[in-house]
């Protein structure tokens, strides 16, 4: 059986690093050529999609949508990791516990752009080694400043000392930060207990799968996880220009013209290609998810289905001409 090409959308249960996710879904699937589109910590649980085979070309995109979270934190103490895992220090004299309507006033200010600094022990580098590895070893240093995203943040329960938080970002935001920095605001103190990743990527927790049940049988298609990006449908007759690098003329969609959304190109029902603009109404190939002959095929089965001609030639393109895309 060949290597398979898709996602899967993996429930990580609690205890385990997501590499250790990672590591067992390639035993499972018999492949080692799959990734994670964004680290769940040992923590927490929920939604972990993971790339297989060429789907890892778009690994590092989907790495940067949009991500739900249900968080709870624990106030009037603080942790060295910014979570349970870590030693905790308690407040003492114990803080006066804030009011509602304070708590709320402070939550509102982690909504929109925010500057955020990453917990000491994670996994960002900072002049080539990883935060965690200097912290294990007692050279734990403070990460710079970055701008990160919070779509919304709402507060669902509060009963002192423990605050529970639903919050939608953009890939790369820290909710440990964020409870750090909210018990920070509130001058309680505060740490992540409890971290359930209940969306991301537009696929929910209850589409997830339980890392001890994961087979082949739940490697989805690729087009499933592009399901929420402006799509281009490419004529058969282009799709050899496409697959040389050439542009191509299309019917860009309206969202596509705000200039900022990814395009995907497809050719006869499939993804076939991260698309970039070449000018008006043009598009040229920045990487393709399959391969020439592949994409050869998909437009020749679209002259099957329609004028019954073969589609015209690649031009010459190969698999290695691929493979450089």
């Amino acid at each position: 059986m060949g290597v398979p090409h898709g996602i899967v959308v993996l429930d990580k249960p609690a205890g385990i690093t997501s590499r250790d996710a990672v590591d067992h879904a390639c035993k499972r699937l018999k492949t080692r050529e799959i990734g994670h589109c964004g680290t769940l910590d040992p923590l927490a649980t929920g939604v972990l999609v993971l790339v297989v085979g060429r789907a890892r070309r778009l690994q590092e995109l989907l790495a940067k949508s949009r991500k739900v979270y249900g968080a709870r934190i624990r106030l009037g103490a603080t942790s060295v990791t910014d979570d349970a895992e870590g030693p905790i220090t308690v407040r003492e004299p114990a803080p006066a516990p804030p009011t509602e309507e304070l708590v709320l006033a402070a939550a509102s200010r982690f909504v929109g752009e925010i500057e955020q600094r990453p917990p000491r022990y994670s996994a960002v580098k900072v002049d080539g080694e990883r935060l965690y590895d200097l912290a294990r070893r007692g050279e734990g240093i403070d990460a710079p400043m970055r701008k990160v995203r919070v779509y919304d943040l709402k507060v669902t329960s509060y009963r002192w000392p423990d605050l529970e938080l639903t919050v939608a970002s953009a890939g790369g935001t820290y909710v440990r930060s964020i409870a750090r920095d909210l018990g920070e605001v509130l001058g309680t103190g505060g740490y992540l207990a409890q971290l359930t990743r209940t969306e991301s990527g537009g696929f929910r927790l209850d589409e997830a799968t339980a890392l001890d049940a994961l087979g082949p049988q739940h490697v989805l298609p690729l087009e499933n996880a592009l399901r929420h990006f402006p799509r281009v449908d490419i004529a058969a007759a282009q799709a050899g220009r496409l697959a040389n690098g050439a542009a191509v003329k299309v019917d860009l969609p309206p969202l596509a013209l705000q200039g900022d959304e990814h395009l995907f190109g497809w050719v006869n029902g499939h993804a076939v290609a991260l698309l970039t603009r070449s000018g008006p109404q043009r598009v040229r190939s920045q990487r393709l998810l399959i391969t020439v002959e592949e994409l050869e095929q998909l437009a020749n089965a679209e002259f099957a289905g329609g004028s019954g001609g073969p589609a015209p030639a690649g031009g010459g393109a190969s698999y290695a001409d691929d493979e450089r895309r």
